[in-house]
């Protein structure tokens, strides 16, 4: 009889746990690259990703991952330049995602990114919720501690992380969307200032119109627009913006993109003539072959790359 109470008693702690779902991912780089003129190097780099996921009785989803990082990388078609090297594997604090009937809680200390500018690390928040009722989406991000130098409360170099949050629309070729946050993270000259931005953009057949109005942080906003048009195989992409919408078109961008079969290249110019040059081959496998090309009027933005991926 005592057997028998103990073995129910463990069916009844385990109903409702469900089972996890553990998955790998990631991507291997041998590449040879070169930064301001300086000479080839030869660098390896391997990302390697596990992802947990497990869904509950009553429909509760809970999920994280944790990325390992070692070696340098060359970051040959985003910010054209070569990643800070790491000594051995560098693991970071896991993000976890908890969703549920289309809504998602995420939770990381200063580790969710600000929906204003996520590569700014001094503004990122602790908690996020985001979600979307109709043709309606929203996401939220806050900051529930201070961030300094060592992350204790109290010292003198901490101060409240920033609020951020979005809201956007899409209605057949009309998409609309709203971003703000509380703190831009000094990126515009003005420390602890709110920036917002808000944007348009409409698809009429094999083209794309938008627009956008950007007040960075308390200096004059810059306004934008653009036009991208796929013609088969190639895409043509030209934005122009200005400050308070004087001088518009002094900075832009123009962009070229062929995509065929295996090839994919791309070449783009602005109004400090840089150029960027990107070509890459699938040799199948998840392997790719890549050469990249970035120069331009300053010196410190050379840069070229030549190497291979195995994503796996």
């Amino acid at each position: 009889m005592k057997k028998v109470l103990l073995t129910t008693t463990a069916l009844v702690m385990t109903a409702g746990v469900a089972a996890a779902d553990v998955s790998m991912s990631g991507k291997v780089q041998t590449a040879m690259s070169s930064t301001a003129g300086a000479d080839m190097s030869m660098n390896t780099h391997i990302d390697l990703n596990v992802a947990v996921s497990a869904t509950t009785q009553n429909g509760v989803t809970m999920s994280t991952s944790v990325g390992f990082d070692a070696g340098i990388e060359a970051d040959y078609n985003d910010d054209f330049t070569v990643d800070g090297a790491e000594a051995g594997w560098a693991v970071g604090a896991p993000e976890v995602a908890i969703g549920y009937e289309g809504f998602t809680i995420t939770a990381q200390r200063d580790g969710v990114d600000n929906l204003y500018d996520g590569d700014v690390a001094a503004i990122a928040g602790d908690l996020g919720i985001s979600g979307s009722v109709g043709g309606v989406s929203f996401a939220f991000v806050t900051d529930n501690d201070t961030n300094g130098a060592d992350g204790i409360a109290g010292n003198a170099d901490d101060t409240l992380g920033a609020t951020s949050y979005s809201v956007s629309y899409s209605a057949g070729d009309l998409t609309a969307s709203y971003v703000a946050t509380s703190d831009d993270g000094g990126q515009h000259g003005a420390a602890n200032a709110a920036a917002s931005t808000i944007s348009l953009s409409y698809t009429m057949g094999d083209a794309t119109i938008s627009a956008s109005s950007n007040n960075e942080g308390g200096a004059d906003s810059t306004n934008s627009v653009g036009l991208t048009y796929a013609m088969g195989d190639i895409t043509v992409g030209y934005t122009m913006a200005g400050d308070q919408g004087a001088n518009m078109g002094d900075d832009y961008d123009l962009s070229l993109g062929y995509s065929a079969g295996a090839l994919s290249a791309s070449f783009s110019t602005n109004e400090a003539s840089r150029t960027r040059l990107v070509a890459e081959y699938d040799l199948g496998g998840a392997t790719a072959f890549f050469s990249s090309q970035q120069g331009g009027a300053a010196a410190d933005v050379d840069f070229q790359a030549i190497g291979i991926n195995f994503a796996f």
